[in-house]
Parts: structure tokens; C-alpha cells; sequence
């Protein structure tokens, strides 16, 4: 049986989606909003010794993103609730995977959000961890879209409040490049993975990143109000790094991502009044 933490969020929908059929438990929040403390791994334990169908594996979909939410908040769930059940579980030989942010590979400034310096110190986590317990993988994932609405304060997000409006929409020259995954391809992928032998730190990659400018446009021009865009209202980010691109693994190779220039102007759309 695999349990889903976080099954209510946008990657944790996407997973309950995916392994439909399968056996999964989908526990309240309730249950696990506490499993960050300190003396928690007893009882993370208990929990899952006592599920009669027995748990081969756990997927920790919850976490923080918002950046407007305290540090704190941020290392509570993002790094201590995943890191105890990552030691409640290992003396059990489950399978425990987590999710991160590409950011942690590239961020100059690890401090500068909570949620990177609280996700970057998971990664380090669960790669000591896996050296002795080989059952811990922690995925880094890129922009997710899809799902529900998009958060307001993502990019995504931004476009959209701009599109409802009809307000201009500012941005920077957006020379940085960005890959977008809809989150169903993404739980696809994570599929794919959590069947693999893989361990350690790892990043889903797709390969065919896009500008935030050419996103931008293709967006807007699809949905017929270019006349909202204001590229380069707004000073480039100096933390960029606009030529970075990243690989598929070996693993993925075969496997279908959409087009973000297509979906994202229909992703969008769905959430536009008709």
C-alpha cells in the first residue's frame, strides 16, 4: 500500500489521480500536522506498523510554498515532518519519497526564501540518508501547472489575475528560462521513478525549457490581449541565471511531456470567465 501525504494539494491530487486503482491511504491532516516534533518518530512508526494492509511506500506531497509564510512554518513542514517520517520508516524498509525545487540546484542565495533553504536542507537529508538506507529519494521538480487554478503569487498565477482584469501585466525582459511540467505528466514521471531503483537526490527534467517573455507572449497572443503585456517594465532579477538547461535522465527518456506553449494559453483559459 503507498500512503499520500498532501493529497489535497495540486502534486498530491495529481498522485491519488495517477495511482487510481492502486491501493492508497490519503490521511487527514490531522493525522500528520504534528509529525514535525521532535519526538514524533515513535509515533509515525505506531502509525504505520498499524496499517493491517502493510505500507511499501510514502509519498510527502505536503509542503509550504507560499513565500509569504514564516521560516519556521516553512522548515516545520518542508524539512522536519519528511525527515521524521523518513526515520520512522527506515527501520521498516518503506520507501519514502520527497519533493523539492530545481531552485536548490542553481539558487546563489540558499537563505533567500524559506522554502528553498528549507527544501535544499531536506535534499542534504535524504542524501546522507540514502548512503545507509537506500529506500529515500527526493525529487526536484520545476514549475508545475495544471490542476486547479494557479497560485496568485507565481508567474502563472500573475498572468492570469492580468488576463481576469484586464489589467497591463509588468514583468522583467524575462530572458531567464524556466521549464513548466503539467503536474498530471509530472505525476506520471514520478511513477515512473518511485517503480525505479533510483535513490538520493534526483531532478525531473524535460529539457525544453522556455523564457518567461516567450511564455509570456505565446500566452497573452493566444488568448488575444497582447495589448496587456509590458515586457521589461520591471528590472531582470539579478539571482538569474538565463541560460541554464538541464537534461532528461536515463529513466525518463521515453516519456511524454506537453507542450507548455500549447497548454498553458488553454490551462489559463479554463480559468477565465467564459
Amino acid at each position: 500500500m503507498k500512503i499520500v501525504l498532501g493529497a489535497r494539494g495540486r502534486l498530491g491530487s495529481a498522485l491519488m489521480a495517477e495511482f487510481n486503482g492502486q491501493r492508497v491511504l490519503a490521511p487527514d491532516r490531522r493525522v500528520y500536522e504534528d509529525w514535525w516534533e521532535a519526538d514524533a518518530v515513535p509515533k509515525i512508526r505506531n502509525y504505520l506498523l498499524g496499517q493491517a494492509e502493510g505500507v511499501q511506500m510514502i509519498l510527502i506531497a505536503a509542503g509550504v510554498i507560499d513565500p509569504a509564510a514564516s521560516p519556521l512554518e516553512h522548515d516545520r513542514v518542508n524539512r522536519l515532518l519528511p525527515q521524521q517520517v523518513i526515520l520512522a520508516a527506515a527501520s521498516l524498509n518503506i520507501r519514502v519519497i520527497t519533493f523539492g525545487t530545481m531552485m536548490e540546484a542553481i539558487a546563489l542565495d540558499m537563505g533567500r526564501t524559506g522554502y528553498v533553504a528549507s527544501k535544499a536542507a531536506l535534499a542534504r537529508f535524504v542524501e546522507e540518508q540514502s548512503r545507509t538506507h537506500g529506500y529515500s529519494l527526493h525529487l526536484r521538480v520545476h514549475t508545475l501547472y495544471g490542476g486547479g487554478p494557479p497560485d496568485p503569487f507565481m508567474f502563472t498565477g500573475q498572468m492570469l489575475t492580468a488576463l481576469r482584469e484586464g489589467t497591463p501585466f509588468l514583468m522583467s525582459p524575462g530572458a531567464q528560462l524556466r521549464e513548466y511540467h503539467h503536474v498530471e505528466d509530472e505525476a506520471r514521471a514520478i511513477a515512473i521513478l518511485a517503480r525505479s531503483r533510483t535513490h538520493g537526490v534526483a531532478q525531473i527534467d524535460h529539457g525544453d525549457p522556455i523564457s518567461l517573455a516567450e511564455l509570456a507572449q505565446t500566452t497573452f497572443r493566444a488568448l488575444g490581449r497582447v495589448d496587456l503585456l509590458r515586457i521589461g517594465a520591471l528590472p531582470q532579477p539579478s539571482h538569474e541565471n538565463p541560460d541554464l538547461r538541464f537534461e532528461r535522465m536515463p529513466a525518463l527518456r521515453d516519456h511524454s511531456f506537453r507542450d507548455v506553449r500549447i497548454a498553458m494559453p488553454s490551462y489559463l483559459a479554463d480559468h477565465l470567465p467564459s
